[in-house]
């Protein structure tokens, strides 16, 4: 089992990929070796609320931000099996920085870098809550192995 974090620096506009995971693992089911590997993405979509106010008065400008988890699964037993899944998970983090977005791309990439342990906890949670899934997918319609 490896776990790879890449973290980007880029936030360039809502809905940017921000940070990449990928997971990888096997188990025997039914005799045969199945090989999982998720692909992850991190992707930030970001809302400015309030106002700009002027000078003198006080702002209620604000940038809210949401990080969701996409994560692709593929799946292969030999050369007879493949299963491919998409799974998201929304708002997996979220805050909000005053004043412009623009202006807090920095401070959000740090703080979404110093969670990416609970990131990587996630996409652990996933895979393994995906397995029963796959189990399902591979097994012939009518058939309960009991593995």
């Amino acid at each position: 089992m490896s776990i790879v974090l890449a973290i980007g620096l880029a936030l360039a506009a809502p809905g940017s990929v921000h940070s990449t995971l990928e997971h990888r693992t096997s188990f025997d089911h039914a005799g045969e070796r199945i090989d999982t590997h998720y692909r992850a993405r991190v992707v930030l979509v970001r809302r400015q609320v309030g106002a700009a106010t002027k000078a003198g008065m006080p702002s209620t400008l604000r940038c809210t931000w949401r990080a969701h988890l996409r994560v692709e699964r593929e799946a292969r037993s030999g050369e007879k099996l493949r299963s491919n899944r998409s799974i998201e998970h929304r708002a997996i983090l979220e805050g909000s920085r005053p004043g412009w977005c623009g202006a807090s791309e920095n401070a959000v990439t740090e703080e979404i870098a110093r969670r990416a342990d609970d990131i990587r906890m996630r996409l652990l949670t996933i895979a393994d809550e995906d397995r029963a899934m796959l189990k399902a997918e591979i097994e012939p319609k009518g058939v309960n192995r009991g593995t």
